[in-house]
């Protein structure tokens, strides 16, 4: 069986209860055949994830700016 690419249009970015230099992946029924049949691989949807965070923090640095 052949797995589903994971699509950078499947993932929502937002902020984690109004604080947006806070992020969580929530994984749904990752690891499960779905019942349309897509599968995905845990590990390309964690690289997505990731990149897409990187993606994020990158264009928004005045939330991770630190304050000594």
């Amino acid at each position: 069986m052949s797995s589903t690419p994971a699509r950078r249009d499947q993932f929502k970015m937002r902020s984690a209860s109004g604080r947006p230099a806070h992020g969580n992946m929530n994984p749904g029924q990752l690891g499960n055949v779905l019942p349309n049949g897509e599968d995905y691989r845990p590990h390309e949807v964690q690289a997505m994830m990731e990149l897409l965070w990187a993606e994020y923090v990158d264009a928004n640095p005045r939330f991770f700016e630190v304050y000594d």
